[in-house]
């Protein structure tokens, strides 16, 4: 695991990685304190419980939306269908940023059986 280099801004670990505009945090990716702007919000994580009609049709480099259902974050395919979720250690950040107003995408990145690597990054 990484912690944050001197600027604070940087984090890995956990199957999750964060780039994000964080002014303090610790060596879990959660920001622990402030954050300067939604837009820098983005990173690595892995999509957890993914649906498995939509998991055989999955794609390297297909996008997918970033939306809030209750407090929970989700990916929607372009059918609008819940295809899975994700819970980085960055998720309070990104769930305010969301209802905030501030869109993301989820890109696959790598598939290796059942586990999904997507990288989330603002539109």
């Amino acid at each position: 695991m990484s912690g944050s280099n001197s600027s604070g801004r940087s984090f890995t670990g956990g199957g999750s990685s964060f780039i994000g505009g964080l002014t303090s945090g610790g060596g879990s990716g959660s920001s622990g304190g402030s954050f300067q702007s939604c837009s820098k919000l983005k990173g690595s994580t892995k999509v957890i419980s993914p649906t498995m009609t939509y998991f055989s049709t999955v794609k390297i480099g297909e996008i997918l939306k970033v939306e809030l259902d209750e407090d929970m974050i989700v990916l929607v395919n372009k059918s609008n269908d819940q295809v899975g979720g994700i819970n980085p250690p960055w998720v309070i950040d990104l769930i305010e940023c969301i209802k905030q107003g501030n869109k993301y995408i989820a890109k696959i990145m790598k598939i290796n059986g059942a586990a999904i690597d997507v990288f989330v990054e603002m539109v």
